[in-house]
């Protein structure tokens, strides 16, 4: 039973950041519910994330979603965050960092929720245009 839950954790980690939605957090709750300690669990959460974004890359190529023009910068700036992540983890309290993530994922949820992409108004208008 604990492999088919392991495999279950990791097809809806997996699933869930092929949408976009990023599956470190299925991936991390089922780790720590696992008993991993928190620094292994995000280790193997970094490790897991390399082959689904190598494979959700190919896929976005393949049907024309990829903007490369704005991937280096993307890289960059990335790279850049996730250096200065890491220097704050080492400063900041344990739980100030839980605040400030718990925050960025409300604005990000609700950005998502509450905000109509330029590309869906455009449609819109072309509809009721045409009526």
């Amino acid at each position: 039973m604990n492999g088919f839950i392991t495999l279950a954790a990791g097809f809806t980690a997996g699933l869930c950041a092929a949408m976009g939605l990023g599956g470190g957090f299925v991936l991390m709750i089922y780790l720590s519910w696992a008993g991993m300690a928190p620094a292994d669990a995000k280790a193997a959460n970094l490790l897991f994330f390399i082959p689904v974004a190598l494979v959700s890359m190919v896929m976005n190529h393949r049907s024309g979603l990829t903007d490369w023009h704005i991937v280096p910068y993307a890289a960059a700036a990335g790279s850049i965050g996730a250096v200065i992540g890491l220097l704050l983890t080492d400063v900041l309290p344990t739980d100030i960092m839980q605040k400030v993530f718990a925050a960025l994922l409300a604005a990000v949820g609700a950005r998502e929720m509450f905000h109509r992409k330029r590309r869906d108004l455009e449609r819109e208008k072309r509809e009721n245009f045409e009526i």
